[in-house]
């Protein structure tokens, strides 16, 4: 057998010594690693079999198979481990039934929390989070003589903000059993409210008492309710509501449309017309609002009416589109008859988004939408939105009669709305009024030069950076308080950074607060002691600002 040429083994031993070769200069592994506990907020135990996710909230250009969320599920000592993760930015969270879920670096059940940013190669494994026990609320409803009251459907309510006015929200609820019990879970630790309505007697004569809508202890005035304060893992019982009787008239009238009606539909002219009689001050009435049938005739009729302000709307729903009409009414002792609604079509709406100046950015991907200034009780169908073409045009079909704040989304960082005109009447602030004929074409001019501002939070008792708390930019022009769309929020990042981007040109104040409910910073009430607080920014077009905000605690 004739061996090999010592070259040809030198050749093949190279060969086979190549793989070892590349195998000693692998690329560091840049994958990232976390793990920690999850705990009991009101006890400090350990939370076993707890559902923990990491999702991730930036991405790489381009990139297209990275993992963007990450789950594991607690052992019995309560810890979790994630390996394999992409480095980035992420959110993590935690959620365990009899628990409120909450999100890394909250400061409690419901708020925000912190940025989890992971670099190449971290390993973080001593991460925590604290659940908190769900509180319940449960008790009886009876009647005037202390008997048990069934199927009454029990609402569980918190104030919450809106456009600057507080009102109620209903969080949750429950209907009573046979025993008159109701119980309601679920609830974050808070301030909250409960009312019981029983339902409508159609066989009651006209006129007789009804039993109403009633909080707890015992009113019909949600001014006069008793707060229930519900602490982590409350398990508050004995809530029972007495119902009352009241004095309740009934309300009709006439519903037609004129709303044109497609070919082969005729027949159904004034049947398709919805009416639904909404409380127009939801704080005072505990969001009352329900519907009625409308008979083919078009008349309508709602009984067992609590005096109060509502607004009887008329919606008919025709072709994918919701038109609708309403009137004001005050309601005191006696019946109110012979109100008249009448659905018209819409009008058309048109005009031009442009930029000013020169940009590269696609129009085309704007939206322009006209919200209701005054959203109060129900809103029936979409609100009236329209794509804008590639030459900047857009045009909205049927918009019924109402005032609209004009708005325009998602625009480029950096752009903000800088005025909005039909003819020669501003309509950026004050709002666009639609009353029975098209407005001159809108006018949209957005600039490229919004300003920024940045800065850091500084808890001033600690003397240090606050992290995961409320970063408010409130407007100082009066006329832009009650807009929203003035308003920025933000949520400090762990270094207690954060940034505002396409701020509109003006003037403004930054609050940071520890505790704060959504929205308080547009109620003049709550904002008359903290004027000075907050840290003055006058933002210039294409202005940079960097910023140090004193965080604001519960007992200032």
């Amino acid at each position: 057998m004739e061996l090999c040429h010592p070259e040809i083994m030198r050749w093949i031993g190279a060969f086979l010594l190549l793989p070892l070769s590349l195998a000693a200069q692998t690329i560091p592994d840049d994958s990232c690693s976390i793990g920690g506990q999850v705990s009991n907020a009101a006890t400090g135990e350990p939370v076993r079999r707890a559902l923990v996710y990491l999702r991730r909230v930036d991405s790489s250009p381009g990139v297209t198979n990275i993992q963007v969320s990450s789950t594991a599920t607690t052992d019995a000592a309560g810890r979790f481990a994630m390996v394999g993760i992409v480095p980035g930015k992420y959110r993590l969270s935690a959620e365990r039934s009899g628990f409120i879920a909450t999100q890394y670096g909250s400061r409690g059940p419901g708020k925000a929390g912190t940025l989890l940013t992971l670099d190449p190669g971290q390993k973080s494994n001593d991460l925590a989070m604290r659940l908190t026990p769900h509180g319940v609320i449960a008790g009886r409803v009876l009647d005037e003589e202390g008997e048990p009251v069934s199927g009454v459907d029990v609402q569980v309510l918190r104030q919450q903000y809106m456009q600057g006015r507080k009102q109620m929200s209903r969080t949750n609820g429950a209907s009573t059993n046979d025993l008159g019990e109701y119980r309601v879970f679920g609830l974050a630790p808070g301030r909250y409210y409960v009312s019981a309505a029983s339902r409508q007697n159609p066989t009651l004569p006209q006129g007789e008492d009804e039993y109403v809508t009633t909080f707890f202890p015992r009113t019909t005035d949600v001014t006069a309710a008793a707060p229930i304060d519900v602490g982590p893992g409350a398990q508050l019982r004995n809530i029972d509501i007495p119902l009352t009787r009241m004095h309740t008239v009934t309300v009709r009238g006439r519903a037609v449309s004129e709303v044109p009606v497609p070919t082969g539909t005729e027949n159904a002219r004034r049947t398709f017309v919805n009416v639904m009689l909404s409380a127009r001050n939801v704080m005072a009435v505990g969001g009352f609002a329900r519907g009625a049938t409308v008979t083919p005739e078009g008349t309508f009729e709602f009984r067992g009416v609590t005096p109060g302000s509502y607004f009887v709307v008329g919606a008919v729903n025709l072709a994918g589109k919701t038109l609708t009409a309403r009137t004001p009414i005050q309601v005191g002792t006696s019946p109110i008859e012979g109100i008249s609604l009448t659905v018209r079509g819409g009008v058309p709406v048109g005009g031009q988004v442009r930029v000013e100046g020169e940009t590269t950015e696609s129009l085309a991907k704007m939206r322009v939408t006209l919200q209701p200034t005054e959203i109060s009780g129900v809103v029936f169908g979409p609100i009236p939105a329209q794509q804008v073409k590639p030459d900047g045009s857009f045009q909205l079909d049927d918009v019924g009669a109402d005032r609209y704040t004009v708005l325009v989304a998602p625009l480029p960082d950096g752009f903000y709305v800088k005025s909005v005109r039909s003819a020669n009447l501003d309509v950026l602030a004050g709002g666009l009024e639609i009353a029975g004929s098209s407005p001159s074409p809108l006018d949209v001019v957005l600039s490229p030069h919004a300003g920024q501002v940045t800065g850091a939070v500084i808890d001033p008792k600690a003397q240090k950076p606050a992290a995961a708390v409320t970063v408010v930019l409130v407007p100082q022009e009066k006329e832009r308080r009650d807009r929203e769309a003035f308003y920025k929020t933000a949520t400090t990042d762990q270094a207690g950074l954060f940034s505002f981007k396409s701020v509109v040109p003006g003037e403004y104040r930054v609050y940071a607060w520890e505790e704060a409910d959504y929205g308080a910073w547009m109620d003049p009430d709550f904002m008359k002691p903290l004027a000075g607080r907050g840290q003055a920014v006058s933002v210039a077009e294409s202005g940079r600002h960097a910023i140090q905000v004193n965080l604001i605690s519960p007992e200032q």
